[in-house]
């Protein structure tokens, strides 16, 4: 299992994107499952960022264990649900499979939340168990009790939404 001391979060600079982009096409891999993403004839499915993500109020960042890269998180200002220009949103998130199930996710996920301290919105496809599953753990971990997801549809798409209140760390706590 992972310690806080090994799991670290950093920005992402602008001439890292390639790597990021790299880290998407994995992302991609994995979100297949729920959504209609096709592999291009190249063999990848080339699903761009938009350069957007170096503007402000948006954070990408690398997630790594023990000095080496093991994912990413896309967070941006402002709520995709109620549209509250305080609530930070975790936009997209992404743990390379090897390191799952060893706490570097949860561990990166509450050092993000740590920077950003209010509150939190993370929306989560209702196909997508696993993830389900995930961020309720994260979310009853930094809050110190469950917390409930509602539900939520956009463009046809049905959500899971954790809202997280504005709060002080558990480690200010």
């Amino acid at each position: 299992m992972a310690t806080p001391d090994e799991v670290t979060v950093e920005p992402i600079p602008k001439d890292q994107a390639s790597v990021l982009d790299n880290l998407v096409e994995l992302y991609a891999h994995d979100f297949s499952e729920h959504v209609p993403l096709l592999l291009k004839p190249n063999g990848r499915f080339d699903v761009a960022l938009a350069d957007d993500w170096w503007t402000e109020g948006r954070f990408p960042f690398f997630l790594r264990w023990r000095g080496r890269l093991a994912g990413f998180a896309l967070v941006r200002r402002g709520s995709r649900v109620t549209g509250a220009a305080d609530v930070m949103d975790v936009a997209e998130f992404f743990v390379a499979r090897g390191f799952r199930k060893r706490k570097v996710g949860a561990l990166a996920a509450h050092a993000i939340f740590e920077a950003f301290l209010g509150p939190w919105e993370i929306r989560v496809r209702q196909t997508n168990a696993a993830a389900t599953i995930f961020w309720s753990h994260v979310a009853a971990t930094w809050v110190g009790r469950a917390v409930p997801s509602v539900p939520f549809s956009k463009e046809g798409v049905e959500w899971h939404v954790f809202h997280l209140p504005a709060a002080a760390s558990p480690s200010a706590r």
